[in-house]
């Protein structure tokens, strides 16, 4: 259910864990490609929703999306539980959360109940309209999935590299 006259006061929320492949923060380096590059496919997407008015921005860079246990998406949650902000925006599913149950709770129970539009731009998913949510919990599994498997290559590779 779409509400055209409602102004939604967003947070952008950007995720990237050192094992997701472009963490390479260096001293002139103040963030990874990736979250550059997350912050404007958001910032695309609210100049094309002018009901839509970005607020604040979130940031873990650095974070596994295998928990939900990250300074800055902590900090976020206070401010929605505060009603600073009514609507959360994330790139896709994956940045996040890489772990399908916590996933589903916030956007299927926590952020309905706190009043909270959920966007996953690439995903096209829009809590606003329900048809959207229907792969969430599908794409949800393949994240999980994901971060389990590249768990097991790293530790592999550790391995082989300390056996070598």
């Amino acid at each position: 259910m779409l509400n055209a006259d409602m102004i939604y006061e967003a947070a952008d929320y950007l995720r990237l864990s050192k094992e997701d492949g472009d963490f390479s923060l260096s001293n002139d380096k103040l963030e990874s490609d990736s979250i550059s590059s997350q912050r404007a496919i958001i910032e695309r997407f609210v100049a094309q929703n002018p009901n839509i008015k970005l607020v604040a921005e979130f940031c873990d860079d650095g974070y596994t999306g295998t928990n939900f246990d990250r300074p800055d998406f902590q900090r976020m949650m206070e401010a929605v539980k505060a009603g600073k902000i009514n609507c959360v925006i994330v790139k896709d599913l994956s940045r996040f959360g890489r772990d399908y149950i916590d996933a589903g709770k916030y956007i299927e129970k926590i952020f309905p109940q706190l009043g909270v539009r959920f966007i996953a731009v690439n995903n096209g998913i829009d809590s606003e309209n329900p048809d959207t949510l229907e792969f969430a919990p599908f794409i949800n599994i393949m994240s999980e999935w994901y971060a389990k498997d590249i768990s097991k290559k790293v530790k592999t590779g550790i391995k082989t590299k300390g056996m070598s």
